[in-house]
């Protein structure tokens, strides 16, 4: 439509301004994608959605921008559902994939937030739909979602009329249609970050700025991606070179990768959490930049 050909400048500018350091044009950004445009008959929640679902380019990103995009992607699924259900709702696929990428965030609430858009998809789709996204994920991850698609199901955080999903085991095919209209949901709450989730390392003093200079630089658990500079686990590095990065290089360094192997010292490690944290932190990797000497 004309509509959208004329809105894709300001899309882009619009989203530039989601997670802006100054509360009032953050805001100002997420009533202008979910009250002006996704509401409006000409324009559409699949439309206003298409930049928001577009990967970032800058490598070094502030928190604040994951989490308003994740959270207004959430309200959006929330309200308009997931196609085919919904024809004005969001593409399930590239949607849940955004979420699980997010979810390799060394920031707590970037990660809680991508939880939260997964279990919005999740509640309009069901799960054998998503399935594929977490069946590479280890177990105590997996457990993170299964506890958020426990409340979704116990209507626990849903507006009254919002229908609620039905799990893999159920035979129900009649679609979802939208929901009523939800708020805009604010920033979260930060929570307790005193103790590391991948390393186990714990300062009673902590801050989140303290919390995520330990992720980014110095957790021996994660690792920054040589082709891409995203800082993601260890254990997960190999996945993430053959599936996500495009960064030059990283094609070929994930087919030299057995499934089992270190990335960073090539020793065979195993597949399960407590194999990677023996290797990591017990054993000391010895070609982890991060270890302690």
């Amino acid at each position: 439509p004309e509509a959208h050909s004329l809105l894709d400048p300001l899309m882009v500018l619009l989203v530039d301004r989601l997670g802006d350091g100054n509360a009032r044009v953050d805001k100002a950004a997420r009533d202008a994608h979910l009250c002006d445009l996704m509401r409006c008959p000409s324009v559409g929640a699949s439309f206003t959605a298409q930049q928001l679902l577009r990967p970032l380019k800058k490598k070094s990103v502030n928190p604040r921008v994951y989490i308003a995009r994740l959270q207004l992607l959430a309200a959006m699924v929330t309200e308009a559902g997931v196609q085919p259900e919904s024809k004005e709702g969001l593409p399930l696929d590239p949607t849940v994939q955004l979420a699980m990428d997010w979810f390799n965030n060394a920031n707590a609430d970037v990660r809680e937030n991508a939880v939260k858009l997964v279990a919005a998809c999740y509640a309009h789709a069901g799960l054998k739909r998503i399935e594929k996204y977490l069946a590479n994920i280890r177990q105590a991850q997996r457990d993170i979602f299964d506890e958020e698609f426990d409340r979704v199901d116990a209507g626990d955080g849903l507006e009254m009329g919002q229908p609620q999903s039905h799990r893999s085991g159920s035979n129900r095919s009649t679609p979802k249609g939208p929901a009523k209209a939800v708020p805009i949901p604010e920033e979260a709450e930060p929570e307790d970050l005193t103790t590391c989730q991948f390393c186990g390392m714990h300062n009673a003093e902590a801050t989140q700025e303290a919390m995520d200079v330990h992720y980014w630089r110095e957790c021996p658990m994660l690792t920054q991606c040589q082709y891409c500079k995203q800082v993601i686990e260890i254990a997960t590095l190999g996945p993430h070179l053959r599936d996500e990065c495009e960064g030059p290089g990283a094609a070929q360094a994930a087919q030299d990768l057995g499934p089992t192997q270190c990335p960073l010292c090539k020793a065979e490690v195993g597949s399960g959490e407590e194999d990677w944290r023996r290797h990591i932190l017990q054993e000391g990797c010895a070609a982890n930049p991060r270890a302690k000497t």
